[in-house]
This record gives structure tokens, sequence and C-alpha cells, in this order.
């Protein structure tokens, strides 16, 4: 298995390095920011986009740049079942999708420690807590659904990220009518998109086992 995932890996360092690149843009822009407060809190409002490039860079492309470059039927004649191959590339892809939202996690806590006595500000409460990590899994498995579906990056890159976007948008609104106290609240609506991740996995492997 460890084969395996150095294989995924190798196969991702594109998206990995697209997106650490980011994040060093962003952790710049952060610290500029936290030395002139003035600015505005634009990096603030910005890390509502994080999903949506884990979204864009690593989930949309991973399965259909596959089947677009005709890869995949390499790997499955390997003696290696579909299960276990889409198994060791999310592995690889969450793990960096995580690590990515753990590091956003740590430049927003130090651009603002505290959520100005609000701590259901969207973009404190989006970027603190689960919630920011059940959300990058989610975004990851809705891109790499589409893309397992429709075989095709150009049609899963904006799909996903069009039904990301009303997804996070009707979540906003849900948020806002509940009376549930910061923790419970964040619980439940990880809980919710973590299982909305795991049915949208399925969908993949639906979509992978069906093709030739």
């Amino acid at each position: 298995m460890s084969d395996l995932l150095w294989v995924a890996w190798r196969g991702q360092r594109a998206q990995a390095a697209a997106l650490a690149a980011l994040l060093l843009l962003y952790g710049a822009a952060a610290a500029v920011e936290r030395l002139e407060p003035d600015l505005g809190g634009l990096t603030f409002q910005l890390a509502g986009l994080q999903a949506g490039a884990i979204c864009l860079i690593w989930g949309a492309p991973l399965i259909a740049r596959e089947f677009e470059a005709g890869t995949h039927k390499l790997a499955w004649t390997q003696s290696l079942s579909r299960g276990r191959w889409l198994a060791a590339v999310l592995a690889v892809a969450a793990a960096g999708a995580l690590t990515a939202t753990a590091v956003l996690a740590a430049v927003l806590t130090w651009v603002l420690p505290d959520a100005g006595g609000d701590p259901t500000y969207w973009p404190y409460y989006e970027s603190h807590g689960l919630v920011p990590y059940a959300r990058a899994l989610l975004a990851l498995a809705l891109g790499v659904a589409l893309g397992a579906v429709t075989r095709h990056t150009r049609i899963a890159m904006p799909l996903s990220l069009l039904l990301l976007g009303v997804g996070q948008l009707v979540g906003r609104a849900l948020r806002g009518r509940s009376d549930l106290p910061f923790w419970p609240l964040q619980w439940t609506e990880s809980a919710i998109y973590l299982l909305l991740a795991l049915v949208l996995t399925g969908i993949a492997y639906l979509g992978i086992r069906h093709r030739a």
C-alpha cells in the first residue's frame, strides 16, 4: 500500500505545489495586514475561498484528468482494484487538503485571534474549529465525484465550484437562523459536511467502477 501511496503522491505534486504557492501568497498578505490593520480585513474575507481552491485545484482534476489522459487504464491493468486505486489517490488528496486547511487556520488565528465578541461572524466561524476541515473534505469529494462522473476537467471544475458556492451560501443562511452555541453548531455542521463527503465519495467510486 505504501508504494501505491507514493505513486499517488507523485501524481499529485503539481496540485500540492499550486496550493502551497497560494498559501504562501496568502500568508504574505496576512502578514502585511497584521502590520497594517487599516487595510480592511481583506485576507480574512478571502478565507472563505479556501474550500473553492481545494475543489478547483485538487478535487475536480484528480480523476477527470486521468480519464482525459487515459492513464487510468494503466493503473487498472496492474492487478489493482479500482477501489484501492481510488482510496490511495483520495488519501493523498485528503491529507493535502487537511494540511492546507491547518496552515490557513493558523494564519487566520494569528491575524484575528478573537472574533471581536462574535464567534458566529462567518469569516471567523468558517476558519476556526472543525468546520473548515470538514468543509475542505466536502469540497475535495465534490470535485472528485463530478470529475469521475463527467470525465472532463473543463466541466467538473466550474460545475463543482458553482455547487460549492451555492452550498456555502445556503449554509450561511441556515446558520444565521440557528440558536445553537458555537461548538454544538460546529459539530452539527461538520457532521453534515462529512456525511455529504462520504456520499460523494461513493458516487465517485460508482463513477469509476462502470468506466472501461
